[in-house]
């Protein structure tokens, strides 16, 4: 353990900094946009509140941003400048929402389900709040979702198997910085393209402008704020509501895959292995919930139709939904939970644990029976799509795995211990760390604050991932040697 201690660096100060500064001056370009709408609504008393955050962000990133700092960031940096920038976004971004009237512990709820593209929310209604706010909170979750893909390259740092899919061969040689800048160019071309054609084709379906714009924000991110107090159930048609979760699915599947498959040959989609698993995944997860809901409510087209639109909600982790998730049957909301905790893609906008580590998991089961039957000097190699899965993948895929069932875990007990129903409490704190946002309704303004609390490290530790939270939190990331700049 001293020897391990001995070649470990803290994180130099400067560097995050510097990199802290960059994101601060970038969010405050973000900010400026609710300025904007809070100027075109009218809604005066918000726009004071956006420009003291536009002009403090400006004033702490500018000096932050020219500081003198290595462009090779250790992994631990790489982690914990991840990990500030979304516990600290929601901190300074809860401040407009305490100008329409919310108390504050709501506010900050609000925001950290908003950035952590959660949508987990405690206000029964919403149609009495200003245009802003409802449109900040998508905006929030769009920009969110964004930032994590961007980022997943730190989060994936030392994961071969992971980060092999998210960066192209010809980017393995690069610096992390220089990657990730990489990485986010492509990113952001396929994110706003996919979010500009969904505005369109829902506009023309839905009438709605403005709704239209909040529900695409927070479905190609998978967020699931909605500006109607009954979620996408707001949209009269069908075919309205269908558009909302064909973006969330195009939220969940790999962004850098478009990017791919655009200059390979859409093909190449095709033989995607974690698609195919994600794809794979909806089918079964879709033929039970039907069947379980149909036990209950009986045959119809119209549980079909909740049933394939729940499927969709929960794998995706976008979180709308079209009925109420507390009058459902105990078995359709267990095969809700599941499906909420598996998730969508590596690379992605979606939560839970993701289809590629549950296939690496799936083989390393199909594995250890088979080597049960092979003679003990047999040596037989793991693989997935096609490639070699190390030692190390294995065993760090088992670990998150591990970690995310003592989030669980850890955050159930409290609700049971405060006499809520079992399954109902699983249920809410399964949404939370997976970032879904669909609620039995524990989630309100009359949860205790604690309880509030800890949903909210569920959703910081859900879309860290969980490790770069406790990079944050852990003392030897701070304290310690520092390892030398150049």
């Amino acid at each position: 353990m001293e020897q391990l201690k001995s070649l470990s660096y803290a994180v130099r100060l400067p560097v995050l900094a510097k990199y802290l500064g960059q994101l601060a001056v970038v969010m405050s370009a973000l900010v400026a946009v609710p300025l904007l709408v809070s100027l075109y609504f009218t809604e005066y008393f918000l726009s004071v509140r956006y420009v003291l955050i536009v002009a403090g962000l400006l004033a702490v990133g500018i000096p932050a941003s020219r500081l003198r700092a290595s462009d090779k960031i250790q992994t631990n940096e790489a982690l914990a400048i991840t990990g500030m920038a979304f516990i600290l976004s929601p901190l300074i971004l809860s401040y407009p929402f305490t100008a329409s009237g919310i108390p504050y512990i709501d506010a900050l709820f609000e925001a950290v389900s908003g950035v952590t593209t959660t949508g987990l929310s405690t206000l029964s209604t919403v149609t009495d709040m200003p245009h802003t706010f409802l449109f900040s909170r998508a905006w929030m979750q769009w920009y969110g979702g964004l930032g994590i893909v961007v980022l997943s390259v730190a989060l994936l740092t030392g994961h071969e198997a992971a980060t092999r899919r998210l960066l192209d061969p010809e980017l393995s040689g690069e610096s992390l910085a220089v990657a990730t800048r990489i990485h986010a160019r492509r990113v952001l071309v396929v994110y706003t393209l996919l979010t500009a054609v969904g505005m369109v084709a829902l506009w023309w379906l839905s009438g709605d402008g403005f709704a239209s714009i909040t529900h695409v924000l927070s479905a190609v991110s998978t967020g699931g704020f909605s500006s109607f107090d009954n979620s996408v159930a707001g949209f009269a048609q069908w075919p309205a509501r269908y558009l909302v979760m064909a973006l969330g699915l195009c939220g969940a599947v790999s962004l850098p895959m478009y990017y791919r498959a655009y200059h390979q040959g859409w093909r190449q989609a095709l033989h995607d292995v974690e698609l195919r698993g994600l794809l794979a995944v909806v089918v079964v997860i879709g033929m039970v919930l039907t069947w379980s809901m149909m036990q209950s409510q009986g045959e119809s087209w119209e549980t079909l139709r909740h049933a394939l639109f729940l499927t969709l909600s929960a794998q995706t982790t976008t979180g709308f939904a079209t009925l109420s998730i507390a009058g459902l049957d105990a078995a359709s909301k267990l095969v809700i939970i599941i499906s909420m905790a598996i998730g969508g893609s590596l690379g992605s906008t979606a939560g839970g644990i993701k289809i590629l580590r549950l296939l690496i998991l799936l083989r390393l089961f199909q594995l250890t029976v088979r080597r049960i039957a092979m003679p003990s000097h047999a040596v037989v190699q793991a693989q997935l799509g096609g490639r070699h899965l190390e030692d190390d993948d294995l065993l760090r895929v088992l670990i998150l795995m591990a970690l995310f069932g003592a989030v669980i875990l850890l955050s159930w007990l409290p609700f049971v211990a405060a006499g809520y129903d079992p399954l109902d409490a699983l249920f809410e704190v399964v949404s939370a760390t997976a970032t879904v946002g669909l609620s039995t309704g524990i989630t309100n303004m009359a949860l205790p604050s604690a309880l509030k609390a800890v949903l909210c490290v569920d959703m910081l530790a859900g879309r860290l991932e969980i490790v770069a939270l406790l990079i944050v939190l852990y003392p030897g990331t701070w304290f310690g040697k520092r390892a030398e700049s150049s």
